[in-house]
Order: C-alpha cells, then sequence, then structure tokens
C-alpha cells in the first residue's frame, strides 16, 4: 500500500509531498521536489530516476500532463503523480503506468493530487 499527496500553494508557490507505504523506507525515494518547478510522488513498482526525469520536462516547459505522459512512455512506472508551477487552472495530473497493480484510486484538485495503490477502496483518496 503507498498513499501519496503532492500539492502546491497557492498564496506562496511553495511544494510539498507526503507518502505514506506498507513498504519500509520506500517512500524516502519516491517523494521529489524542486523549487519554483513541481512535486512528483512515484508509488508502486518505483524507479527514483523517474521523478528527477518528471521535474526536468517541467523545468523545460512541460506542464504536468504532458510531463508525466513523456515519463511513464516506455517506462515501467508504477504510479506517478505530479503538480506543476505553471499558471494553469488545474496543474495536478496522475498517471499510472503498466507496473500499477492492486486496488488504486485518485482524487485532483486545483493546485493538489493524492493517489494511491493497494487501498482498501476509491474512497480512500476522497473527492475534491
Amino acid at each position: 500500500m503507498t498513499f501519496s499527496l503532492a500539492a502546491r500553494c497557492a498564496r506562496t508557490g511553495q511544494f510539498g509531498v507526503a507518502i505514506a507505504s506498507s513498504s519500509p523506507a520506500v517512500a524516502s525515494r519516491c517523494a521529489h521536489v524542486r523549487a519554483g518547478v513541481g512535486a512528483v510522488c512515484t508509488q508502486n513498482v518505483t524507479d527514483p530516476r523517474l521523478g528527477p526525469k518528471l521535474l526536468d520536462q517541467l523545468v523545460e516547459g512541460s506542464g504536468a500532463r504532458v510531463a508525466l505522459h513523456r515519463v511513464v512512455s516506455g517506462e515501467t512506472a508504477g504510479g506517478l503523480a505530479a503538480v506543476d508551477g505553471r499558471g494553469r487552472r488545474r496543474r495536478a495530473r496522475r498517471v499510472l503506468g503498466r507496473q500499477g497493480v492492486g486496488n488504486h484510486a485518485q482524487a485532483i484538485g486545483t493546485d493538489a493530487v493524492a493517489a494511491g495503490n493497494m487501498l482498501a477502496g476509491e474512497a480512500v483518496c476522497g473527492r475534491w
């Protein structure tokens, strides 16, 4: 089980992430934040290179949606959730790669995304 939250403060522009996982210490390699750029959470079958790759895509000008699809394309990723720092109404996005397992859910709102895998049900992420 992994539950992730990535968010951006609309007032300050600061980013934050929170991750809880049933696998010991796995969350330490799943949180990626870059000031002024965005916040990324990886989960499920994690590859620690994907978070920095996604942040690099955001630096190059891709929004969260495009960046996520570029990074997951051809990869064996589990889930990825991202919030970008651009001036879009909805900055949060999540994708589930080919390695996604278990009951997974997401909730996407303005400046925030919650995502989980191997959850008790979709209601765990709630609705925004």
